[in-house]
């Protein structure tokens, strides 16, 4: 909220916060008045703020003080202390009078302060409020003053641009026909440039066709001639693989054979070997069995008799005897079995070991057998290898080379495609250029019949020659030079006749000819002309030199001057030509001055 401070007999305003302290207010009066804040005294409504120590952190609304309040700032009378006591002889009701009639000059004043201020209030607000009005009527009637002054200029301005507007339309009819009539001629030379266009756009097609046709033979030509070479060597790859793979299969047939007939030796003495084993072992057990039988019974006999005098004398040996007999004779069962499983594994082992040998033998043979193919295999696998890989590394590198020589083709056709393109640019551009007899008839007939009729004689005669000489050659058929004649040009006439290859560029070199030539009759021009404006420049500048004067027309040569009846004016030779006619020559000037405008002269 705003407080009005008066102070000093002048009023300031204060913005301080409604909520705001005691202390505050004292601040803000502090830095308007720059006194110090005990040393100023703040009044509101006849009475001081800020008396009583208590009162001291109370807001302002707790003093009545709202938005546009009166706030007296009073400095302190210094001198007035009572240094703690009253002073002698002084009486207390006198000072309360005069503070009260104080207060009293003060309230008065300040009623009539108010009461001054809300008049001055009334006053700017009716003043206001008339500034307003007068304003408004003020505005009103300069608007009508320049409406009146804006409709006449806009009249005014109307019919200028109607006159304007009349005479631009006038105009733009006028540019319109002529606009209309460079349209038609523009017309018509779209339309023969057109047609000089498509013919020569016919003619680059049928060029490009017969190019492509050509090209497109040979191309046939070596496809053929590289699949006869690849069926070639096929076959012969095809032959020699079933060569090889017969001689293989023979030689598998007859390591098989072999090995199988050695297999039926081996069998055929293996059998035998063991018959012979079977049989001396059988006789070997028929003989060891006759002789433990012949034992055995005599041990019977033996131990029957030793039995009988063994029960004879003690009963118990005999049944420890029976025991052990009967042990024994599984005993000699197990050991009879054991010594049998020894026999066959004995004759097993021995059978093993002979096989073993036997076959070691073999296989040591068999091996060096397979090693030594195994060799011849892997020489014959490696110069096949290599072959395959010299083969390859060939056709990489025909490829590589071929690959190489596209680009390099695709891009030389890119840099002819580019030229031309810069070529047919240049030619629309130089078309432009060129007068209406260039335009209907851009090429010129040949200057010379005679020199045309020598030209095709002696391209005649130079074919039979080349004709003759590619007859000579060995390995030439007339196929080939008949393919090879036609490949000599790749130009035609509108006639479909072969044009020579020294006449390809004629018609080029025709118009470049005539343009070279206007362009040296040009700079002879040119320089005729900078020759005459030198001289031009130096008459004047000599002109000049004898009109003015000043040091470096003094210090130079100077024109006026004669010496010895010669003058030092540089002047021109006159060159004069028998053939022209001399013409007199009278300044305009001077007829209109001497009234003779009309004057005829024989």
């Amino acid at each position: 909220m705003q407080l009005l401070l008066d102070f000093a007999d002048k009023t300031r305003v204060v913005n301080i916060a409604p909520d705001a302290s005691f202390e505050e207010l004292e601040r803000q009066v502090a830095l308007k008045t720059q006194l110090a804040p005990g040393e100023a005294v703040l009044l509101a409504e006849g009475k001081p703020l800020g008396k009583a120590t208590t009162s001291r952190g109370l807001t302002l609304g707790a003093y009545g003080i709202g938005a546009q309040s009166l706030v007296v700032v009073q400095e302190k009378l210094r001198g007035g202390a009572l240094l703690g006591k009253p002073v002698k002889g002084r009486s207390k009701g006198i000072d309360f009078e005069e503070k009260f009639m104080r207060q009293r000059e003060y309230d008065a004043q300040n009623q009539k302060y108010q009461a001054a201020r809300n008049e001055l209030k009334a006053k700017m607000e009716q003043e206001k409020a008339n500034s307003r009005m007068n304003r408004l009527k003020i505005q009103n009637q300069w608007r009508k003053i320049m409406r009146l002054a804006k409709v006449e200029s806009l009249r005014k301005g109307i019919e200028i641009l109607s006159q304007n507007h009349e005479r631009d339309v006038d105009r733009k009819d006028a540019i319109i026909q002529l606009l209309d009539r460079d349209l038609e001629e523009a017309e018509d030379q779209f339309q023969m440039a057109l047609r000089s266009h498509l013919q020569n756009m016919d003619a680059l097609i049928d060029l490009q066709d017969s190019r492509l046709l050509v090209s497109e033979q040979e191309f046939e030509q070596e496809l053929r001639t590289l699949e006869a070479d690849f069926k070639a060597e096929k076959e012969a790859i095809t032959r020699q693989h079933a060569m090889e793979t017969q001689e293989l299969n023979d030689i598998m047939a007859a390591v098989e054979a072999e090995e199988q007939e050695r297999e039926a030796e081996a069998k055929q003495e293996h059998e035998q070997l063991r018959e012979e084993i079977r049989n001396r072992n059988l006789e070997e057990i028929n003989m060891l069995r006759i002789h433990l039988d012949t034992q055995i019974e005599q041990k019977e006999t033996d131990f029957d008799a030793a039995h009988l005098a063994y029960l004879e004398q003690t009963n118990q040996c005999t049944l420890e005897f029976k025991f052990y007999t009967k042990k024994d004779q599984e005993l000699s069962k197990q050991i009879e079995i054991k010594i049998r499983k020894i026999e066959r594994l004995q004759a097993s082992l021995h059978h093993w070991r002979t096989k073993l040998a036997q076959n070691m033998k073999e296989c040591s043979h068999r091996n060096q057998q397979l090693l030594e193919e195994k060799n011849k295999i892997q020489g014959h696998f490696q110069h096949l290898k290599s072959r395959m890989n010299r083969f390859r590394q060939s056709q990489a590198r025909r490829l590589t080379e071929l690959t190489q020589n596209a680009h390099a083709c695709k891009a030389k056709l890119g840099q002819r495609i580019e030229l031309a393109e810069r070529i047919l640019v240049l030619a629309e551009l130089a078309r432009k250029l060129e007068t209406e007899q260039e335009k209907v008839i851009p090429f010129e007939g040949a200057a010379n019949s005679a020199l045309q009729q020598t030209a095709d004689r002696s391209t005649a005669e130079w074919k039979d020659q080349l004709l003759e000489m590619s007859s000579a050659l060995p390995g030439s058929s007339k196929q080939q030079q008949e393919a090879a004649a036609k490949l000599q040009t790749s130009s035609w006439t509108r006639q479909g006749d072969l044009v020579s290859e020294w006449c390809h560029l004629d018609n080029f070199l025709r118009k470049y000819n005539k343009v070279l030539l206007d362009k040296l009759a040009i700079e002879k021009e040119r320089e005729r002309l900078e020759r005459e404006n030198a001289d031009l420049q130096s008459i004047l500048k000599q002109y000049f030199d004898g009109v003015s004067v000043n040091e470096n027309v003094m210090n130079s040569e100077n024109p006026l001057l004669v010496v010895n009846g010669k003058l030092s004016i540089n002047q021109p030779p006159p060159v004069r030509s028998s053939d022209e006619q001399r013409l007199t020559v009278v300044e305009a000037n001077h007829m209109v001055e001497t009234a003779r405008v009309n004057t005829t002269y024989f």
